[in-house]
């Protein structure tokens, strides 16, 4: 792929039909708790990134049986009933949060394990301490390099208790302890010190904890923490679990028809999904779009010649979409304000910062605090925007690119290092010119 990617822009309305794929959150998720499981699971739908790549490497590495099939999107894992096969291991996780916080957790349940977990340079400034901490609290033993990867995880077990925890950096500190809990000799009690953490993707680590097997007595959640007695291991799925649509990759799709107009169908996606982030949709809709929700999907409508309206407000319950809103915000009627974004900051890279910097070559105006982001609506300048190796935001200014800010059809937006989509949607920006495609023979 050409790198800087140009994007071409959308000269008709779109229209045609795309399929998100399997949910990154959900799918790493669900290898930590197969391989805990007893037995056999298939688990359908799956998103073959680099991200889940980077999961299902850590688990043969220590010794599980996990067959990956991309080609048709499965992955069949053998559980051990809360057994780690190999007692020590070198693990890489590359950049990946999810891979990180829930091996962590995992492996101190090994009984006389002794492992090191490490990544990237940019994984050794992701926060990882509070969980180390609170582990520690647990039972575990566990040595971090000044609060960050790489770590040293000498495991017997975990014997679990009540311990608090500041999760305000990462709502996955608390689904790691989660997952990890059945299997806490004690069960474990979590004391949230902040309780203002994301609570979307840790409700989803519990849902798929009774998709499980465990029932709704073992758990209980509340304004100051969480509950999770000590239980039987995780009932397999033999016969398949399915991986949701992801609801971040569908926010794109859901901003395409207010960027270029026309209807779109997204593959994929429920009103009622597990994920947070699929109240996206709603945003896009008080900008103006118009969504009617079918069983597996959601179709968006967005009338030519309307003007968008800009956004205000909180995007901190489903933050990995603020970028989205962002990238198109230069198309808006207005000042869009996005607020509560500061823990973002500590993610694949500073993404206010990112944002803010793209958007800036774009020739908007811009402002930033450490927790928000401002976009006034400018006239669009051609240009190229760094991704700081975040997909995301590679994704995300892919969007804004549809819109034709010349008038003649020309690419007036570059995309520099198009390959980092490849951590949770590697064919994006192939999907992006099909649909580009479809939308002309539609028109013609």
């Amino acid at each position: 792929m050409q790198d800087p990617y140009p994007v071409t822009p959308f000269t008709t309305p779109v229209r045609g039909s795309v399929t998100v794929p399997g949910s990154k959150s959900i799918t790493n998720r669900a290898l930590i708790i197969a391989a805990l499981a007893d037995g056999e699971t298939l688990l359908q739908n799956c998103l073959f990134s680099e991200d889940t790549e980077i999961m299902v490497n850590a688990l043969q590495d220590l010794g599980f049986d996990v067959q990956p099939d991309p080609a048709a999107k499965t992955i069949r894992v053998v559980g051990l009933s809360g057994q780690i096969p190999n007692k020590q291991a070198e693990i890489f996780v590359g950049n990946s949060g999810t891979s990180a916080r829930f091996l962590t957790a995992f492996l101190c349940l090994s009984k006389g394990g002794d492992y090191t977990l490490d990544g990237v340079p940019q994984m050794r400034k992701r926060p990882i301490a509070d969980l180390a901490e609170t582990l520690n609290q647990l039972g575990a033993n566990i040595e971090t390099t000044d609060g960050f990867a790489p770590l040293r995880i000498r495991s017997n077990g975990l014997a679990g208790g009540r311990a608090s925890i500041d999760a305000s950096s990462s709502s996955q500190f608390v689904s790691a302890l989660v997952m990890a809990a059945p299997y806490a000799s004690k069960g474990i009690e979590i004391v949230m010190e902040d309780t203002s953490v994301r609570r979307s993707y840790i409700d989803i680590t519990l849902a798929m904890l009774k998709q499980f097997g465990v029932p709704k007595s073992v758990l209980a959640a509340s304004e100051e923490g969480y509950s999770i007695k000590h239980h039987t291991p995780y009932q397999a799925k033999p016969d398949g679990y399915l991986v949701e649509g992801d609801a971040s990759a569908a926010s794109y799709f859901f901003a395409l028809p207010v960027a270029v107009t026309g209807e779109l169908e997204i593959h994929g996606v429920t009103k009622e999904s597990l994920q947070g982030d699929i109240a996206f949709a709603g945003r896009m809709e008080e900008a103006g779009a118009y969504v009617v929700w079918n069983e597996t999907s959601a179709t968006v409508h967005y009338e030519p010649g309307a003007q968008p309206e800009s956004l205000e407000g909180s995007f901190y319950p489903y933050s990995d979409t603020f970028l989205t809103a962002a990238a198109v915000a230069p198309l808006f009627n207005g000042t869009t304000t996005i607020e509560e974004i500061g823990h973002t900051r500590h993610q694949e890279c500073d993404r206010i910062a990112a944002m803010a910097d793209g958007l800036q070559r774009l020739g908007q105006e811009v402002k930033e605090t450490e927790g928000s982001l401002s976009i006034t609506p400018r006239p669009l300048q051609p240009g190229t925007v760094a991704t700081y190796h975040d997909h995301r935001v590679a994704m995300s200014f892919g969007i804004l690119g549809c819109y034709d800010a010349l008038g003649n059809g020309q690419p007036w937006l570059q995309v520099e290092d198009p390959t980092c989509c490849k951590k949770t949607f590697p064919d994006f920006f192939q999907v992006l010119e099909k649909l580009r495609q479809d939308s002309i023979n539609s028109a013609q």
